[in-house]
């Protein structure tokens, strides 16, 4: 009897161009079939993910609401007038140069790239430049840990939104009626002022949940009947003043850390429940590159599976075994 060949010496590839992995005598599949076809199945399985994944990876938009009021970079927001509606999610950024429009997410997702700024009011001209009297409403914003909202100007209204992982980013506003900010939800999320001398920005019935307010170098906005999540366990021994939904001690932010500012920053109104809120509960729209990357992460499979299974019926066939 020919002993077998040392296979810590031989090479795969080797094996398997030279048939040592088959006993047509047995009938059966051994180990090193099954070592092989294990190999095969993972390495398509990782394969298909990955093309999932780059298949499916998102574009990221680089939006323009012009000065003139064009919209550049999108066809998911419809302009009427100075009305700006997004029609799908959008996943990108949006520089705003144009005052005196009202962008509304009728419910739809916007999610910024991290380390960035979302919504951008940014204004046009020279420097510095400002908009003013913008509303963003009924939108779902989540920027993993980018800035929503950014401005540095006064008189904004930021309304019926969401914000997950984000926040609303106010630089400097020093003069004018400052910036409305009501009924949104924050989820471990964050407003910052900062820069900001003037002191008359409003925050309003808006829920904060995990979330809350820096004020930092400026007199902290004016803070009333919100909902805060932590509250019980910040006051565990307050009560509900008779039947009005407002707690009898007031809500005062953290403000011991001197990075936050040197005024307080109090709710003095601060709410027994939640905020009910009016957020467009649109759908979100499903992905347009999702099909694509399925149905080629399930071909994948097949294809090498097919294959995997073609070779052992062909080695089986052709009687591809150690001699006896």
């Amino acid at each position: 009897m020919i002993g077998s060949p040392k296979l810590g010496r031989t090479s795969f590839l080797h094996q398997l161009l030279n048939s040592k992995l088959i006993n047509p005598r047995l009938g059966l599949i051994k180990r090193a079939e099954l070592r092989l076809l294990l190999f095969v199945l993972l390495t398509s399985t990782v394969m298909s993910a990955l093309s999932v994944n780059l298949a499916g990876a998102q574009t990221h938009a680089t939006i323009t609401i012009s000065s003139d009021g064009g919209v550049k970079g999108t066809d998911k927001i419809q302009r009427d007038g100075d009305i700006y509606t997004f029609t799908g999610d959008i996943y990108g950024s949006i520089t705003v140069q144009k005052s005196g429009i009202t962008i509304d997410g009728t419910g739809y997702a916007f999610q910024g790239a991290d380390f960035s700024r979302g919504i951008d009011l940014v204004g046009y001209g020279t420097f510095p430049t400002r908009c003013w009297d913008v509303v963003v409403k009924n939108l779902r914003i989540c920027n993993s840990g980018s800035w929503g909202i950014y401005t540095t100007s006064n008189n904004n209204s930021f309304i019926d939104n969401t914000f997950d992982s984000s926040g609303i980013h106010i630089l400097g506003s020093r003069s004018g009626e400052g910036n409305l900010i009501k009924r949104n939800l924050f989820n471990n999320s964050y407003i910052t002022i900062d820069y900001n001398s003037g002191g008359k920005d409003v925050v309003t019935e808006n829920n904060f949940v995990n979330s809350g307010i820096y004020v930092t170098i400026s007199r902290p906005p004016h803070v009333d009947g919100n909902y805060w999540s932590n509250y019980t366990t910040k006051y565990p021994n307050a009560k509900e003043r008779g039947n009005t939904g407002i707690w009898n001690t007031p809500y005062d932010y953290d403000m011991s850390d001197s990075s936050h500012g040197t005024y307080p920053c109090i709710d003095d109104t601060p709410l027994v429940h939640p905020v009910s809120l009016e957020i467009s509960d649109a759908p979100p729209v499903e992905n347009e590159t999702e099909p694509f990357p399925t149905t080629l992460g399930i071909a994948t499979i097949l294809a090498v599976a097919a294959i995997s299974i073609g070779l052992l019926v062909y080695f089986k066939k052709h009687n591809y075994a150690p001699s006896f």
